[in-house]
């Protein structure tokens, strides 16, 4: 075993003999040096890894010199002056996976600065599953359970982006699987920000293997002649064309064309992408993708009932974030390390406090939410890990009652009530007019200048006249 002393000596004079793989971290957690049996465990050689920081990720999977590093860094406790042994996976260059126990011990100097860490891999046969109770840093529990949960999607998907665990996402994994392994459409339902498009990305992804790109449109985004350029192949002309022909899918090369919103979609353009997926068009596998209730949309004749048919045959719906409570700190936790791979700060996990925080909140904008909030967490505070103090103040402030009940409204006089509605209506006729007041009106069924007046009465900031 080492000694328990600060050194006086270099490491590699006092250590390079030892038969256990070896390494010395420096004071500001850079790799100063490994022994042989280091090097021969991991595959990497002494000169390669030397120097390289110790960033609070996990590996990517690569097996080169900085992938290593991120295997390396030390646990919160080691960084305390305590001792502490953490699990890591050390990927190998010919692609072997070695889960191993790291023991760090901290050194420091009479005044109590850190001179550096001791690291010694253990052996697997000291290395156990789970460790036993105080064996393992708390600070290091999600970084390994992200490690692991990363590990396995690696080795039954090839892909490790589409992070969680509980029953609901290994449902949805096990529908991606499914999804990928036909080339039929997909429908992606789910309320904003549950990923839906992540998991369209990934059905391509395992269908399409090295083959085209996925091209994404954004119906929300695109003006209504871009989206039919780029759906359907133009209209021939001339004596040999068919007048009634079916529209055609534009892309012929077998790739994946991902929709999305799919309710923004004009009704006409969704009625020729009804008729070209009728007709078995399969050149092109259809990834669509719509927020909230396709069949209210389908009642309210946002979506046709016809498109909705033929695209829902193999629907997917990723559930919110407040129906995944127990995965929040694993997905935090995966978008803390997002942030550490950018460089710069470093924040290793999450303190028990800020966890249960996480884990209370009723997320109303799922995992792009929580995305915002970990990013706001990052970059607050002190180094070491995420505090309670970190969080936004409306997520701290839900830690009683994750679904407090809603407060009634207080009653309205029912002009102000259709007041409101009148307003909305007329907002929404203008929106769906591009402002133009004549078209507005004729969708509400009203005079134009009985719309101007009302636009003046409402205090509309476009109220002039055109």
């Amino acid at each position: 075993m080492p000694p328990s002393r600060p050194p006086t000596l270099r490491p590699e004079q006092v250590w390079r003999s030892a038969r256990e793989p070896l390494f010395w971290l420096d004071a500001g957690l850079r790799v100063a040096w490994v022994n042989p049996a280091f090097e021969e465990l991991t595959g990497v050689a002494a000169a390669a890894v030397v120097g390289s920081a110790c960033p609070a990720y996990g590996p990517s999977g690569e097996g080169d010199a900085a992938d290593l590093a991120a295997s390396l860094s030390p646990p919160p406790e080691a960084l305390a002056g305590r001792c502490a042994t953490a699990f890591a996976l050390f990927v190998r260059p010919d692609g072997a996976r070695l889960r191993r126990a790291v023991a760090f011990q901290p050194f420091r100097d009479g005044r109590g600065a850190l001179l550096g860490l001791l690291g010694r891999i253990l052996e697997a046969d000291e290395s156990p599953p789970s460790p036993p109770p105080g064996a393992e840093s708390e600070g290091h529990r999600l970084r390994v359970l992200l490690m692991d949960a990363r590990a396995s999607l690696l080795e039954r998907f090839g892909f490790d982006s589409m992070v969680g665990s509980g029953p609901a996402h290994r449902r949805l994994l096990e529908q991606v699987r499914l999804a990928a392994a036909v080339r039929r459409p997909v429908l992606f339902v789910g309320e904003a920000g549950t990923g839906k498009r992540h998991a369209a990305r990934a059905v391509h992804q395992l269908g399409a293997g090295d083959g085209p790109a996925l091209k994404v449109l954004d119906c929300e985004a695109l003006p209504a002649e871009i989206l039919d350029r780029e759906l359907f192949v133009a209209a021939e002309t001339g004596a040999a064309a068919e007048p009634a022909a079916r529209p055609r899918l534009a892309a012929a090369d077998g790739s994946s064309l991902l929709i999305g919103d799919l309710a923004a979609l004009p009704r006409d353009i969704q009625a020729k992408l009804a008729a070209a997926l009728e007709a078995g068009d399969d050149r092109v596998r259809i990834l669509a993708v719509t927020t909230g209730d396709p069949e209210a949309d389908v009642r309210s004749e946002v979506l046709r009932g016809d498109l909705y048919l033929a695209l829902s045959v193999l629907t997917i719906r990723l559930s919110p974030l407040r129906d995944r409570r127990d995965e929040i700190p694993l997905l935090a936790q995966n978008f803390l390390e997002r942030l550490n791979r950018r460089g710069g700060r470093q924040r290793p996990g999450f303190a028990r406090a800020a966890e249960d925080a996480l884990a209370a909140y009723h997320w109303p904008g799922n995992l792009r939410e929580l995305a915002r909030v970990v990013e706001h967490a990052h970059g607050r505070g002190e180094a070491g890990l995420v505090s309670e103090a970190d969080l936004p103040a409306d997520v701290r402030g839900n830690l009683g009652d994750a679904h407090p009940p809603p407060r009634p409204a207080p009653p309205r006089p029912l002009d102000e009530i259709l007041t409101d509605v009148e307003r909305r209506l007329i907002e929404n006729a203008l929106s769906r007019s591009r402002r133009n007041k004549s078209r507005a009106a004729e969708i509400l069924g009203v005079s134009r200048p009985r719309l101007y007046r009302r636009l003046k009465e409402l205090g509309f900031p476009d109220a002039d006249e055109d």
